[in-house]
């Protein structure tokens, strides 16, 4: 960990070095109010904080699209079209990056989660066709428009409702121009396998059935384009006479055993063997690159001499490094879209960022209507390409590139996933990507909101009586809560006041606080019980020796500032992963950290920030697992209605335990919030927005000593909320690595003081996980 200093103001006295987290062989952690210099620097440059408001204001001003496709995992080299194009076009729209994995139940969630966001003008993607249809009606009952730049499946806009653009050709088209193409070769003894996939099997079929009927309204290609690869087709092969129409030509029989003027068969191949391959001389493998590869490689095995066709998923760079030909070999082909796959995309995202950037207000039918103007093709009225604007190219397979990115061909790993998407998670997200790494945040999109962070009552101060809490307190009040917030900024933050009432023995601790947060330019000031009866007539202050009175702290919206930093997080190139994390494996020795996923199974990164909160102790494969990771607790609250809460400022009790403030606005606006510790430990992650009779007798009953209207029966009860917090034995965060040389950094167990202290927080795990990823 490196070295920071907790810097205090002139004459205060330095509490000194204080260990990150309670992991033995750990260094110490210092930090200045001006920031993190170390890893941080070393990955991007100068540091600073997060962006300025007004900065980030502008940013979320735009527009914004969101990008779905497979940015992990097997079809990953698909996705990589997506990712260039949306850093491309990043001016006059913000493109948030959604990965599926090419996962047809992912691609169905992400459709709903984008769906119930409401945020997104448009959606480009998705890559895969089995997720393009089952996301499609969810997009296009709310309206959303789509752009589909490299989905193939036939049909797939059946139902387009005036909202869906496909750029791209069909596979029906594709199966017709490939097998025209390797007639044309001179094959007539030709066969089709797949790799078994549902897409594998899908084309196979049309390459074997060129003659099934074509869609009303779709027009086929003139010809089968035969390219070299290196630039625009070259020359065009006529279709066979069985394909256009007319007569059919004689074919001369030869060793074939062709008969004149029969068209050559196609026959369907399961697997491979001595006898087929000997028999044939072509190949047309269908399915996607990983398996098509596979396949290919079998049938070499199996003595097949003759030329090989892929289809168009195996048009990647890494390919051919999956195929591994023999050298000697025919060439082997793949299909490609007309002007490679690339194209596609980049003129979607244009046509796309154009119509937006002319008026970032376009939604809906208008928005779809003016990319349509922009584009450079027509449109048919159901939204497919136009007739003869796109089509196939047979190109030799491409050539592994010489030097290949980290992850790249491995189902690009991430630099980072971020394991937790709430308030922790998300900012250390945000932080990651603003310094170019390639960041994953994983988290359910089903709705569930089990982090702590949903349920937060949300108080903001940079006062607390432990002096590590307080340190990371105070430089999250220079990152957030202080005059960058520009209340109620980003965060929904409101100024309140704050009170924390202390007994004899927190006495020593708060006069410290006090000199500290005014020397770090932070008011605050040390209140007698008089000041307080005075001040504050509608709370009760017997037993309280004194309190650390912050005129400028408040509260902010728990799920609102988490919001604002994942999308600022997504703004800047993360991608969201929507899934459960069952287990992380992270041998010794290793360079990635493997995180399996629910759904989903195995995905890999260099780094792994583990901020799950209350669900920690569930994810199998760290030091926290289990029970090590702390305890769960229940954390309830209320919000009550009296007159005698006028006036009454947030207030933490560090003598009764229970806590409260007001709520300005929204849901119970006008009430007062009141919150007593409960005994329940050990309880599952998750959250309730309802209380029982008994509970809210039992917050009565409790924070009445405090504030002694809510014993009153003329008090109404408004709204009430419980949540999980993960509790350390030692009070204090895991925050750090997990142990030396690990991969694994642990950015969790607040004990209930995880919100405020959530943007100092994510600056600490983020220098870590940079550390991990620059060897430091």
């Amino acid at each position: 960990m490196p070295e920071f200093l907790w810097d205090i103001g002139p004459g205060a006295e330095a509490p000194g070095p204080i260990e990150t987290e309670a992991v033995a062989g750990d260094a110490s952690a210092v930090v200045t109010p001006g920031g993190v210099v170390s890893a941080l620097g070393t990955w991007a440059g100068a540091v600073t904080g997060l962006q300025s408001a007004e900065a980030e204001a502008a940013a979320d001003a735009l527009p914004h699209g969101a990008v779905v496709g497979p940015f992990s995992g097997e079809r990953a080299a698909w996705g990589e079209h997506l990712e260039r194009a949306a850093a491309h076009y990043g001016s006059s729209v913000t493109w948030e990056l959604y990965d599926d994995r090419g996962e047809t139940e992912t691609a169905r969630q992400i459709a709903e989660a984008v769906v119930a966001e409401g945020r997104h003008t448009l959606v480009v993607g998705h890559f895969n066709s089995a997720g393009a249809r089952v996301a499609l009606p969810v997009y296009r009952a709310a309206g959303l428009p789509v752009l589909l730049p490299l989905a193939t499946t036939p049909d797939l806009l059946a139902d387009s409702a005036g909202t869906i653009l496909r750029w791209c050709p069909d596979d029906r088209a594709q199966a017709v121009d490939l097998l025209a193409a390797v007639r044309g070769a001179g094959h007539t003894r030709i066969a089709v396998a797949h790799d078994g996939s549902v897409y594998g099997e899908r084309l196979a079929r049309l390459v074997r059935e060129p003659r099934a009927p074509r869609p009303q309204g779709h027009l086929l290609p003139s010809g089968a384009v035969v390219s070299d690869g290196s630039g625009p087709a070259t020359g065009a092969c006529p279709l066979p006479a069985a394909l256009s129409g007319a007569a059919p030509a004689a074919v001369p029989e030869g060793a074939d055993g062709v008969a004149p003027g029969r068209d050559p068969v196609v026959e369907a191949v399961d697997r491979p063997d001595a006898e087929a391959a000997a028999r044939i001389t072509a190949l047309v493998v269908c399915g996607t690159h990983a398996g098509a590869a596979r396949v290919g490689r079998e049938w070499r095995s199996a003595g097949f001499a003759g030329a090989f066709y892929f289809t168009d998923d195996c048009a990647v760079d890494e390919f051919a490094a999956l195929l591994a030909e023999p050298s000697g070999r025919p060439a082997a082909h793949v299909a490609r879209m007309r002007g490679g796959p690339e194209a596609q995309v980049d003129a979607a995202f244009a046509a796309a960022t154009a119509a937006l950037a002319e008026d970032p207000g376009r939604t809906g039918r208008t928005l779809v209507a003016a990319v349509r103007a922009h584009a450079d093709r027509g449109f048919t009225a159901r939204g497919e390409p136009e007739p003869g604007s796109v089509g196939w190219d047979l190109v030799p397979v491409p050539a592994p590139p010489r030097v290949r990115a980290p992850g790249h061909g491995r189902g690009r790993a991430y630099d980072v996933i971020i394991v937790g998407a709430g308030v922790v998670g998300a900012a250390t997200a945000s932080v990651l990507a603003r310094h170019g790494a390639r960041v994953a945040l994983v988290a359910p999109m089903d709705g569930s909101q089990d982090h702590a962070t949903a349920m937060s009552g949300g108080l903001v101060r940079s006062y607390e009586p432990d002096p590590y809490l307080r340190g990371l307190a105070l430089r999250s009040h220079q990152l957030a809560w202080g005059p960058a917030a520009l209340a109620p900024g980003p965060y929904g933050f409101l100024t309140t006041g704050s009170l924390v009432l202390c007994g004899d023995a927190d006495l020593e601790q708060a006069r410290k606080g006090v000199v500290e947060l005014n020397g770090a330019g932070v008011p605050a000031e040390l209140l007698g019980p008089e000041v307080l009866r005075e001040r504050f007539p509608g709370l009760a202050v017997d037993g309280v020796t004194a309190a650390v009175w912050e005129p400028e702290a408040g509260y902010a919206d728990p799920p609102r500032t988490a919001r604002a930093y994942r999308d600022r997080a997504l703004a800047h190139g993360a991608r969201l992963l929507p899934a459960r994390v069952l287990e992380l494996v992270a041998p010794p020795g290793a360079d990635r950290v493997r995180v399996l996923l629910e759904p989903g199974g195995p995905v890999e990164a260099r780094a792994v920030v583990l901020a799950a909160g209350g669900g920690t102790g569930t994810i199998a494969g760290h030091r926290l697992s289990g029970a090590d990771a702390g305890r769960t607790k229940t954390i309830r609250y209320g919000f009550f209605h009296h007159p005698a809460t006028a006036g009454l400022p947030t207030v933490v009790d560090l003598v009764t335990g229970v806590w409260g403030r007001p709520q300005l606005s929204g849901e119970a606006a006008g009430g007062y919030m009141a919150g007593r510790p409960v005994d329940e430990w050990d309880v599952p992650p998750g959250g309730d927005e309802t209380l029982t009779d008994e509970q809210v007798a039992y917050i009565r009953e409790g924070a009445a000593a405090r504030w002694p209207w809510l014993a009153d029966p003329a008090t109404r009860f408004l709204a009430g909320r419980q949540g999980v917090d993960l509790y350390t034995p030692h009070s204090r965060p895991h925050l750090g690595r997990e142990h030396a040389g690990s991969r694994v950094v642990l950015a969790t167990g607040w004990s209930g003081a995880g919100f405020k202290t959530a943007p100092a927080a994510a600056e600490l795990a983020a220098a870590e996980a940079l550390e991990v990823l620059t060897g430091s």
